[in-house]
């Protein structure tokens, strides 16, 4: 195994409208594990897709050493997108309740003035659509298993009451899942242990593809 492969620091990305509180209780859990943890801002809210990964794109090429990306939702796809881009020393990422396919939450809340002044125009790129990801030996997904889904939201099952497992899956290497709704998943204490898994051996235990 490379050297960057068995780095034990790690990036931990926020999902769309949250901070990096949101990411301690996993923190907590691979600093536990062994991993040294970084939980970064930044602003989801003002940023569509793109600038949101050219905005951590910067904050990783500060840190210059290899690093493992781990994201809930919006940061999942940041990290899946930084690994893919190839020019940064990124080892593995793993992703949490990410929207690879988008989200029909998206679909129906995206352009109403609520949801567009308090998340901004990610929202607008978060839409479903059919455009899978090349899938990367390097990318992990674990998604969310535990509905409801939004009210008036038709989203295929299983998921996670925001991102279908399909969705979550998409273009991940290693797949897993776990009983949680999509805004509590990077608090679940196994999707943190499935994580440490996957960023020490580069697969997950057993029982899960």
């Amino acid at each position: 195994m490379s050297e960057e492969l068995k780095t034990r620091d790690v990036v931990l990305l926020h999902g769309l409208g949250r901070t990096p509180m949101s990411m301690l209780p996993l923190a907590w859990r691979l600093g536990w594990a062994g991993f040294r943890c970084r939980r970064p801002s930044y602003p989801s809210t003002q940023l569509t897709v793109p600038e949101s990964i050219a905005h951590v794109h910067a904050l990783v090429t500060e840190i210059g050493r290899p690093v493992h990306l781990v994201g809930h939702s919006l940061g999942g796809l940041i990290a899946a997108a930084l690994l893919r881009e190839g020019d940064l020393p990124i080892a593995r990422a793993v992703q949490l309740g990410s929207p690879n396919l988008g989200s029909p939450a998206a679909d129906r809340l995206a352009g109403t003035w609520p949801v567009t002044r308090i998340c901004g125009p990610a929202v607008d790129d978060l839409q479903q659509h059919d455009v899978t990801p090349e899938t990367h030996p390097h990318i992990a997904a674990i998604a969310g298993i535990k509905g409801p889904p939004l009210p008036g939201i038709d989203i295929e099952e299983p998921h996670d009451g925001i991102v279908s497992q399909a969705s979550a899956w998409a273009g991940a290497g290693h797949r897993a899942s776990v009983p949680s709704l999509h805004s509590f998943i990077m608090t679940s204490a196994e999707a943190a242990r499935l994580t440490a898994h996957f960023l020490t051996h580069g697969t997950f235990p057993e029982g899960h593809t």
